[in-house]
């Protein structure tokens, strides 16, 4: 087991999250855990956890919340073994647990074995144990307010510093300054009394060659200190102070840095030292940092370097985009030259670069002061003199010539760097060198961004693969494992997974932009990407960026027909835009749309916005629609339908957070007749979801009652008149038919509603209020049925079985199920079959209430709807319940959990585990007579009120069943109360004749045999 506190309190067994109870529960293993391995006392405990003030009963419950613990911690110990991780001694408690189980001692490991390994001259080690180290935190101590532990966690917050300053200074020691400045200016910021850090910063900023703003940093510092505290800087950084001043400040003591290099002639690399620079900049280091995720391009690179030294030329095209890494694998190669001399050349990324720039560069880094006439041309002074027609050839051969003899000694490595962006005749040139290449010991590297678009490139790289060897390498974004190993060299601290997929989300693993978000504060675009993306959108003509603002409010992949184009003007904007599929485009990163998007104006955004859902009708999704809609200007209306649209869209798709989601916005978008139907369709979709007594669905259905007062005569019933009133205000208001417009549904929604919450007397009066409107004009066929549906789960729970069979059969033969195609949810035609089961089942006709479940379990199938499935599992429980039926109940149960899990229905799975729990105990086990119980109490939670009076029936008859008399008889009695104060009379008989039998009492069961007869219910009757 492992046990975590720095952060909010964690557990974890075999990887495995262990919830260990309610938050003063959690506050105790917390208090343990910081004081692992040590004798507690109980009066300690409890006044630690009570923070000095603990009640007269805190005792007790100390002993409940151990209790507690050593279930969830070792779960398989028997009741009398004594407890192995949480130890009982004489007056008190101790967690015996091995001490690396614990965050807190590992980090504190880790931070000395990094102390250590700086104080021992090995900064690159005391960097990587502080980062794992400081990657153990993942927020606040939990229990940081309590007094008794307030010294605990004030080493822990200081011993945290600590390692930050460590892991700063090792960084800054071993030539990280540039990549640690982001994160100490952070640091510093936050705690701008620590004078080592203060320290670090400066020297990081003076070796990042800006001294003013050390100088700046010492001045911030010492002003704080003396206005805040009275006292002057310390030695170390005034002494650091005059170091910078006088530009004295020593080397760092492990050099990985720009100080470590040193140039020969122009450009070629002295092998012979710690490195070199070639004139376009590109760096070789003796030691870098390891290039992640790259293995597979790295292998390629190193087998065509050992064939060209070998004596065969080779040519590698590595092809990527912006970002992605190519300049870094060749940096790479050439750090894995050994004595092989790298030679760069580098091409302007944006503007036209002059003739033979490429080659002018690598000639004055192979020749410099060359006097070859046919060289003379990539010196870059004038030329003079009539032209020779022949001129041309001999300076391609020169060149090649060039390369040949440079090559003979060792080998050669050649970087023509941003090749995209060469001049026409740079790109000549390299296809005729190309041809004797493999004649050379030469290795040719070129990085170029995707070229397809290019005629000059596709031409010049067709050349390139003729020749033996070639490659082509494409590194892709870095996959998850790699992005987290990179956010780790450069932050020196793990990231959690939940960061790393959103990097690699929003950059598609592009190192670049990872290592900019990294560095830059807030969630805004970097700007290194802004200022990127900004020049090439200038480049753009008209119409073309008219069509990348488009797709940069789409906010997604699009068919270019969305955007009014072809793909024509895809190769212009290859390198923002790519085609992932025939027809459909997409920024190359999610950052790329961030900036473009960014860059357009409010009102600039409102036109596009209504513009791409215009052309989006038949291609974007209802969602999508009203998304863009919302954000027109002027295009209300069409918000509106397409909200409505959305909600029921989701609904179908058995989305129904996001339909509840959608409506919530309807409602605030509308009145009168369209937000009733918004209203409905929220009560309906809350009490899936949240539960029948929720808040929320009291404030839904509050709100349709007053909106049901405005447009009919209230709960009276409505004129023809008044329905055609209410319909046209709805759909001029754009809701949607499959929403309904007609108030009738309000009566049926607000009356399974009473249903549901025990309120038959009203669910009676809207019944009969629907069954009166029945017929009228525009009639459908699902509320005429929901009257008599109604009036027939009234009748079941107040124990007329003739009458509700009655009802129920006239609501069944009204039923049309080809008008429920499509509705999902609750309607009230698909738990009409489900309630007559029940009926039947306690008027003694078994096999008709098994037709009945049968019936509704095929019309939920045959209308596709989830709920249905389920409330059939849920009601085939429930008539097991009635019949004492074990495994119908056990199987209906584990069918009602999975559908209800699978469908985000809570309902379902807590009355799944109910009926499971009940099968178990019914069937002889008095084990699970407490997890029964809490099952059952689970039920209600959600706000259910109607019911209870059936499941405490069933609870009661189990405790009888494995001779638990008195319980069951007090459960008895409780049920008969319920049902007194409800009036839920149906399961009144069975109450009376588990407490008869359990107290031995005659009168109560004549009394319990006397209502069952006169309930008709013949499946009671015979029990007594």
């Amino acid at each position: 087991m492992r046990f975590g506190v720095l952060g909010p309190l964690r557990v974890e067994r075999d990887g495995e999250v262990v919830a260990v109870g309610g938050p003063k529960q959690r506050d105790l293993l917390a208090l343990l855990v910081l004081r692992a391995n040590r004798f507690l006392s109980a009066d300690w405990l409890v006044d630690a956890l009570w923070d000095g003030r603990p009640p007269a009963s805190a005792h007790v419950t100390l002993r409940t919340y151990v209790a507690g613990l050593r279930r969830a911690l070792e779960p398989g110990r028997g009741q009398r073994v004594p407890g192995e991780v949480l130890r009982g001694h004489t007056g008190g408690y101790e967690l015996h647990v091995p001490p690396g189980a614990v965050d807190a001692v590992r980090f504190a490991e880790l931070a000395d074995a990094g102390a250590r390994a700086l104080a021992g001259g090995d900064p690159v080690a005391a960097e990587r144990w502080c980062g794992e180290a400081l990657g153990l935190w993942r927020g606040e101590v939990p229990v940081a307010g309590l007094a008794a532990v307030r010294p605990d966690v004030a080493r822990l917050a200081e011993a945290r510093l600590t390692a930050w300053e460590c892991r700063f200074t090792a960084a800054v020691a071993s030539g990280g300054h540039r990549a640690a400045l982001p994160e100490l200016r952070r640091f510093v910021a936050a705690h701008p009394d620590r004078e080592h850090a203060r320290a670090q910063l400066m020297l990081a900023l003076y070796r990042a060659g800006r001294q003013a703003e050390a100088l700046a940093v010492f001045d911030e510092g010492r002003r704080l200190l003396v206005e805040e505290y009275g006292v002057e800087p310390g030695e170390e950084l005034r002494s650091l102070h005059r170091q910078v001043l006088d530009h004295a400040v020593p080397p760092p003591d492990v050099e990985l840095a720009v100080s470590g290099w040193r140039t020969r002639g122009a450009g070629v690399e002295d092998t012979r030292g710690v490195g070199g620079v070639s004139s376009g900049g590109a760096p070789r280091v003796a030691r870098s940092a390891r290039l992640v995720g790259r293995s597979a391009e790295l292998a390629v690179l190193d087998d065509q370097l050992a064939a060209a030294v070998g004596g065969g030329g080779r040519c590698v095209a590595v092809v990527g985009e912006a970002g992605i890494g190519k300049t870094s694998l060749a940096r790479a190669v050439a750090e894995r030259a050994g004595r092989v001399p790298v030679v760069w050349g580098h091409c302007p990324d944006l503007g036209q670069a002059p003739p033979f720039w490429l080659w002018s560069q690598v000639v004055r880094a192979l020749a410099p002061g060359a006097d070859d006439p046919a060289l003379a041309g990539f010196s870059g002074g004038p030329r003079s003199g009539p032209v020779d027609p022949a001129a041309r050839f001999r300076a391609y051969e020169a060149v090649a010539e060039l390369i040949r003899s440079a090559a003979e000694p060792a080998g050669l490595v050649l970087v023509l760097d941003d090749l995209h962006a060469a001049d026409p005749d740079s790109l000549l040139l390299l296809r005729y060198v190309a041809t004797g290449l493999p004649t050379t010991r030469a290795l040719v590297v070129a990085t170029l961004r995707p070229y397809e678009h290019d005629p000059a490139l596709v031409a010049t790289l067709a050349d390139l693969a003729r020749g033996p060897g070639f490659r082509q390498v494409r590194p892709a974004g870095l996959a998850a494992p790699a992005v987290a190993e990179l956010v780790l060299a450069r932050t020196g601290a793990r990231p959690a997974d939940g960061v790393v997929d959103g990097l690699v989300a929003r950059t598609g693993g592009n190192p670049f932009f990872i290592t900019e978000l990294l560095a830059s504060p807030g969630d805004e675009p970097p700007p290194g990407v802004r200022d990127a993306v900004r020049l090439r959108l200038n480049a753009l003509d008209g119409a073309t960026r008219e069509r990348v603002d488009l797709l940069a409010v789409a906010g997604r992949e699009v068919d270019v027909a969305v955007l009014g184009a072809g793909t024509g003007w895809l190769a212009g904007v290859g390198h923002l835009v790519v085609e992932t599929g025939p027809g459909a485009v997409r920024f190359r990163h999610p950052l790329f749309a961030e900036v473009v998007y960014a860059e357009l104006g409010p009102t600039r955004r409102a036109s596009l916005h209504g513009r791409l859902a215009d052309a989006g009708r038949g291609v974007l999704s209802p969602a999508e629609l009203a998304h863009h809609y919302g954000r027109a200007r002027g295009r209300e209306a069409e918000h509106l339908r397409w909200t409505l649209e959305a909600a029921e869209d989701a609904t179908r798709r058995l989305a129904y957070e996001d339909a509840l989601a959608h409506l919530d916005r309807a409602a605030g978008l509308t009145g009168g007749a369209a937000e009733l139907a918004v209203q409905l369709k929220r009560v309906s979709l809350l009490q899936i979801t949240v539960g029948v007594g929720s808040d929320a669905v009291d404030r839904a259905a509050a709100r349709a009652r007053e909106l049901l007062a405005e447009w009919g005569r209230g709960t009276a019933g409505f004129s023809d008149a008044g329905l055609s009133a209410v319909r046209a205000a709805a759909a001029e208001a754009g809701s949607s038919t499959a929403l309904g417009a007609d108030p009738r549904l309000a009566l049926w929604t607000l009356g399974e509603l009473a249903c549901n919450r025990a309120e038959f007397d009203i669910a009676r009066e809207l019944a009969v209020r629907l069954v009166e409107a029945e017929g009228g004009a525009g009639d459908g066929g699902v509320t005429g049925v929901a009257g008599r549906y109604l009036l027939g789960v009234a009748a079941y729970f107040t124990g007329r079985l003739a009458e509700a069979d009655e009802l129920l059969t006239a609501a069944v033969e009204r039923l049309d199920a080809r008008s429920l195609v499509g509705r999902t949810g609750r309607t009230p035609a698909l738990a009409t079959y489900d309630f007559r089961a029940l009926v039947r089942s306690l008027r003694g006709d078994a096999d008709a209430a098994r037709r009945d479940l049968r019936a509704a379990h095929d019309l939920a199938e045959r209308t596709g709807d989830p709920y249905g499935r389920a409330n059939a599992a849920l009601f085939a429980g429930w008539a097991a319940l009635q019949e004492h039926d074990v495994v119908g109940g056990r199987e209906a149960g584990l069918r009602c959990r999975e559908l209800g899990a699978g469908q985000n229905m809570p309902h379902f799975v807590t009355v799944g585990d109910f009926l499971v729990e009940w099968a178990v105990v019914r069937g002889g086990d008095d084990s699970r007579l407490a997890a029964m119980r809490a099952a059952a109490d689970g039920i209600y939670r959600l706000g259910l009120r109607s019911t209870r009076t059936i499941t405490m029936a069933a609870v009661a008859d189990a405790h009888l069943a494995v001779g638990r008399f008195e319980e069951a008889a007090r459960l008895a009695g409780e049920g008969l109360a319920a049902a007194a104060a409800v009036g839920e009379r149906v399961l009144l008989a069975e109450l009376h004749r588990v407490r008869g039998v359990a107290l031995g009492d005659r009168e109560e069961l004549v009394l319990g045999a006397g209502i069952a007869v006169g309930q008709g219910a013949r499946l009671l009757a015979a029990r007594f």
